[in-house]
């Protein structure tokens, strides 16, 4: 399968001339961020019978606040799109303490009874000691 992360980076991208099975659309950063975005494009990738996934970019303010925000956020799309954490290291000030996104996942896992997915590159993966109950998606 073939798919793409998308933000408001890419506003206005046509999905339909994208060879793409899946899009996780970035929906929330910290613990205040919504990307002005994500509806529209959840809205053309649903509409084109993609795979759907809705991810939080890991951020600051604590794990907890960030995974409440980001479920506020994305609350009408649990059950139809993959919950994704993105954990990566630019804007995050936690990036070398993988208990925060181990924090962050289980709190999802505990409201939503869905088991999350986590996001980072494969050399972040090699890196820090992660939860193997959580899947990955590595790039």
């Amino acid at each position: 399968m073939n798919g793409i992360d998308i933000s408001r980076y890419q506003k206005g991208i046509n999905l339909a001339a994208v060879p793409c099975d899946f899009v996780i659309v970035k929906a929330t950063q910290g613990t205040s961020y919504v990307s002005p975005e994500y509806k529209k494009q959840i809205k053309q990738a649903d509409n084109l019978g993609k795979l759907l996934g809705v991810y939080h970019y890991a951020s600051q303010g604590g794990a907890i606040p960030e995974a409440k925000h980001f479920l506020d956020v994305v609350e009408p799309y649990i059950g139809k799109a993959i919950l994704f954490l993105d954990w990566e290291g630019e804007q995050n000030p936690n990036f070398t303490n993988p208990e925060y996104a181990k924090a962050f996942l289980s709190y999802v896992k505990q409201q939503t009874a869905i088991i999350p997915m986590i996001y980072m590159s494969k050399s972040v993966c090699r890196q820090y000691s992660w939860d193997a109950s959580y899947p990955l998606w590595n790039r």
